[in-house]
């Protein structure tokens, strides 16, 4: 029976020597650089000689198309931009000429409602202010007028919404600051009225209407002191006046201000000197 094990014996010495010689000369083989067998080289050698002919064909190829292909890129590139500009110059024209239209059309609708207005058709007028309006919603000057056709209307409540609409559109408006403060003393809110008037007179200290109101209103509020130096504003601007130096003569009455009381006199007798008032007043002034 040991001859069939002899087989198995001979595969076994085999295999040892085998691992022996691996394992003996595996060193060697770990450190066998290929890169220097000169098959290795040489195959890189090609590899790389066609790599670089790859590159050198590719580049031939690029700067053909660049040649091609350039000015056509730059003809398309100067048409598109050229085109660019003549859309945006075109709709640059028609906003201008629409624009054009629009302020002609506005024109002739503020002449049509001042007629409308003078002939007292105050709804016809309105509804061609609210026209305005819905042409440009940022026209000042149809909000403004609309506020004052309210004001003379009566209607206080749309007046001061549509006047303090105007204030959002700009805040620099005399006028706008006048009206609401005829607003505010139609309503009996006189400080607010006075808030509003010197607003006015901070934006334009030219109009003698606005300190002659205001005087009024300190007058109403019993202050005199304020009322008289308002007063006197009004009359620089305006010193012939008939109204404004009657107010100051009966200011400096309830003021017992002798001089000035005098002064008023003396300037509505130079200025009308068959007024009926005149004998009356200088008894006013004995009084003092």
């Amino acid at each position: 029976m040991w001859y069939n094990l002899l087989p198995l014996f001979l595969i076994l010495i085999c295999g040892i020597v085998i691992i022996y010689i691996v394992t003996k000369k595996f060193p060697a083989v770990a450190n066998l650089d290929l890169d220097n067998l000169p098959q290795e080289k040489e195959k890189k050698v090609k590899q790389q000689i066609i790599s670089n002919r790859i590159k050198r064909n590719i580049n031939s190829w690029k700067i053909w198309l660049k040649r091609i292909f350039r000015p056509i890129f730059s003809f398309v590139g100067s048409w598109l931009k050229d085109f660019y500009k003549r859309l945006l110059s075109t709709r640059d024209n028609l906003a201008k000429k629409s624009e054009h239209n629009d302020a002609s059309e506005i024109d002739e609708l503020l002449l049509e409602a001042e007629d409308a207005k003078k002939e007292e058709k105050y709804s016809e007028a309105e509804k061609i202010y609210i026209r305005i309006i819905s042409l440009d919603s940022k026209n000042v000057n149809a909000f403004k007028l609309l506020g004052q056709l309210y004001l003379q209307e009566g209607k206080t409540q749309e007046a001061r919404e549509t006047l303090e609409h105007v204030l959002k559109l700009t805040q620099e408006d005399a006028d706008v600051y006048s009206n609401l403060a005829e607003v505010s003393k139609e309503n009996g809110q006189l400080e607010r009225a006075k808030k509003h008037y010197t607003e006015s007179i901070k934006l334009n200290n030219e109009n003698a209407q606005n300190y002659f109101s205001l005087a009024e209103i300190q007058q109403s509020l019993n202050n005199y002191k304020e009322a008289m130096k308002n007063m006197k504003e009004a009359l620089k601007i305006e010193p012939k006046n008939p109204k404004y130096l009657d107010a100051m003569f009966n200011l400096s009455i309830i003021s017992k201000d002798k001089a000035e009381a005098l002064d008023a006199y003396k300037a509505l007798k130079n200025i009308n000197p068959d007024n009926g008032k005149l004998g009356e007043m200088k008894e006013k002034i004995g009084e003092l």
